[in-house]
């Protein structure tokens, strides 16, 4: 069964977006970043443009995945 992914944050680049995924991953919650256009993929590869990467998780696993970045960026300050 297909889950629904639903946005749960923007990261600032790809870096960040591996890191929060990973995080996230390592706490048992399934992420992924969302598909980009191969204009947005090839601009970050070829223009190093700052392109923000939205972040997604299954809607079961949205409300546990908003206090674990909670607690990511209230380490991270």
């Amino acid at each position: 069964m297909d889950q629904d992914w639903e946005v749960l944050v923007e990261a600032g680049n790809d870096i960040e977006a591996d890191i929060i995924c990973g995080f996230l991953q390592d706490k048992g919650i399934p992420a992924r970043k969302a598909d980009s256009s191969p204009y947005t993929g090839a601009m970050r590869v070829i223009g190093g443009m700052a392109v923000e990467v939205q972040i997604l998780v299954p809607q079961p696993f949205m409300d546990q995945a908003r206090d674990y970045l909670n607690v990511f960026k209230a380490d991270s300050s």
